[in-house]
């Protein structure tokens, strides 16, 4: 048997690479570690295997691959901190400390990065009251935030608000006026006028690190917005080569895809399945999509879309081509 272990380090590193500048090219990644083309494949098409119990498809991490673009998604569980005791603390920074690591480029700054995180846990606390258990600070409740969104959107307040921007990497400060909130692909958004940009603008919730209403000040929304147009545009965007994508899901995952695509146009089957239709731009976007729901989810059309998912299944399995 082949040793495990470089292919778990690429695993490793390759979600916080990708994650940190909100996608990047598969040659880019490739070269960066230094794999054929079809080992990188075999690593991404293992990442769409990890996910949490009950494994919902929401349970799963989503890898997108559009064209020569990869971007991944973390199902929720996954962005939550871990809980180490202090032995596994010290084991993991002493194991990461000891890889062979170049130390320039997006490896060697993910190991900066983690080795400076162990060391603000064991280091800067009281080593006597570890003793067995390291308790990584609890993901921010976001209950907080959102009460003070909707506080804003009902009394038409602006928001004066810190966000972090996935795709610049950059945190600074926002002025928004809140036209609405609501649940995009899983995560919670607010949509509004940037008084930044000057544009209406859509914002991640979880990137949102400080929040103010400013209840000093009121204006008035569009009288056209359409919080659930405004919200079904966020995510992958048809181009020129626009199709109509028809995916079949099972019973048992009927309600929620009839809940994850409210927004869609979504017919109910005789066996209580459901066939939720929708504007897709590209044929590996419609794949991955299929493919966050398993054995439980089927693309009836277009027929490229089909032959594509039964590749993707191909490389998967390794085995006999399957029937289309």
């Amino acid at each position: 048997m082949s040793n495990p272990v470089p292919r778990l380090r690429r695993l490793l590193s390759i979600i916080p690479m990708i994650r940190r500048r909100d996608g990047i090219s598969l040659q880019e990644l490739q070269a960066v570690l230094g794999v054929s083309k079809r080992e990188l494949q075999g690593d991404l098409n293992a990442i769409m295997l990890c996910g949490v119990p009950p494994y919902l498809p929401n349970d799963y991490i989503s890898v997108f691959i559009d064209g020569d673009h990869v971007t991944v998604d973390y199902a929720d569980h996954f962005a939550r901190p871990a809980r180490l005791t202090l032995p596994e603390a010290l084991a993991l920074r002493l194991a990461i400390a000891r890889l062979q690591v170049p130390e320039e480029g997006p490896l060697g700054d993910a190991t900066i990065e983690l080795l400076d995180a162990l060391d603000r846990l064991v280091l800067g606390a009281d080593m006597r009251s570890l003793e067995g258990k390291i308790d990584a600070s609890r993901a921010e409740d976001l209950d907080p935030v959102l009460a003070q969104l909707d506080e804003a959107v009902a009394g038409r307040h602006p928001l004066a608000m810190t966000y972090y921007s996935a795709s610049s990497e950059v945190v600074k400060p926002r002025r928004l006026r809140p036209y609405g909130r609501g649940d995009r692909h899983g995560n919670q958004y607010v949509v509004g006028y940037c008084e930044i940009n000057h544009d209406v603008r859509s914002f991640r919730v979880d990137r949102i690190s400080k929040v103010e209403v400013v209840t000093g000040e009121t204006f008035e929304a569009p009288a056209g917005f359409d919080l659930r147009k405004a919200l079904s545009s966020i995510g992958p965007k048809p181009g020129e080569g626009a199709f109509h994508l028809r995916i079949r899901f099972d019973p048992e995952l009927a309600r929620f895809a009839a809940e994850d695509h409210s927004e869609m146009r979504v017919e109910k089957q005789k066996d209580g399945g459901v066939v939720v239709h929708m504007t897709c731009g590209s044929i590996p976007w419609a794949v991955s999509k299929c493919l966050l729901y398993g054995e439980k989810a089927e693309i009836l059309e277009p027929a490229e879309a089909r032959a594509a998912l039964v590749g993707r299944l191909e490389a998967f399995l390794a085995t006999e081509p399957l029937p289309t």
